[in-house]
């Protein structure tokens, strides 16, 4: 590979696109599982090549009972405890008041893949995935390195703060702010470099804070994705849901909203108000189980 090969790259800030038709759930939910899994899969082989982990190893001791970032990204999926330690001690390395380590940075990012992935969904119509990225590696840069085992919520509520904010994405084109302008590539040893982006990268707290609020849209996602996971609910029930939420939210009154996504799928109102119905019925008696999962 040559050594202006990029190897993953990434834009800080909202983008701008053109007016297209809003996809599906499910559809949005796969775009950004693959967008998460191509990050993912970069940084893990620029770190196996370079042997950069067992470097942070020695510095780091909360990173020692994993040996590779792909084994910790496992745990993670697994809920296992320990992972907590691991953010806190990557967020450590990656800010700018520690190791200052940009790839630590991106590590944060790779970890925090289910998190990030419910952040680009709650806020499918300010940003994309790789506006959250962004933002998450911003936020290891600017955060402090004692964070802690709560490391990984403050980041991802702080992350979601920011991108929520009107004017997150026209300030990170003031900056100039772009991982693709300056990408991370490989070099020809196998390390991972940094080009001129990191410099420019400016700690944006002060334009951007925001005090710190429960996101009940952020609820309603997380409650969603568990229950489409354990079989409560399929996605095509989670779309129609979805579809009538989107209707609402753009102006139309409830039963507008359900004649129009009725005319849609070809089925009266009431057919729309029924599966509507039995889908929150069966929500509304799976919440125990889903407060006990997430206690």
């Amino acid at each position: 590979m040559s050594a202006s090969h990029p190897t993953y790259e990434v834009t800080v800030g909202a983008a701008s696109h053109s007016p297209v038709s809003r996809p599906s759930w499910s559809e949005g939910e796969h775009q950004r599982r693959r967008a998460q899994s191509g990050l993912a899969t970069s940084v893990i082989g620029s770190l196996e090549r370079s042997g950069k982990w067992a470097e942070w190893q020695q510095a780091e001791p909360r990173l020692a009972g994993f040996a590779s970032l792909e084994e910790a990204r496992e745990a993670w999926r697994r809920r296992d405890e320990r992972c907590y330690q691991v953010v806190a001690g990557l967020t450590a390395l990656g800010s700018r008041r520690g190791a200052d380590d940009d790839d630590a940075a991106l590590a944060v990012a790779v970890l925090l893949e289910d998190g990030v992935n419910r952040v680009a969904m709650t806020l499918s119509d300010l940003c994309e995935i790789d506006d959250v990225n962004a933002t998450v590696w911003e936020e290891v840069k600017g955060a402090e390195p004692q964070l802690g085992s709560h490391a990984a919520t403050y980041l991802l509520r702080r992350t979601r703060q920011r991108l929520s904010r009107p004017a997150a994405g026209m300030v990170s084109r003031v900056a100039t702010t772009s991982l693709e302008g300056g990408r991370v590539t490989e070099n020809a040893q196998g390390s991972s470099t940094n080009d001129t982006w990191v410099h420019n990268a400016g700690d944006r707290d002060a334009l951007t804070a925001a005090p710190e609020v429960e996101d009940p849209v952020e609820d309603l996602t997380d409650l969603l994705i568990w229950a489409r996971e354990v079989g409560v609910v399929a996605t095509e029930e989670i779309d129609l849901l979805v579809e009538l939420l989107a209707a609402e939210n753009d102006g139309m009154a409830r039963e507008e909203a359900q004649r129009v996504v009725g005319e849609r799928h070809g089925v009266a109102m009431r057919t729309i108000r029924r599966r509507r119905d039995r889908t929150t019925a069966r929500l509304r008696d799976a919440a125990p189980k889903y407060l006990a999962a997430i206690a």
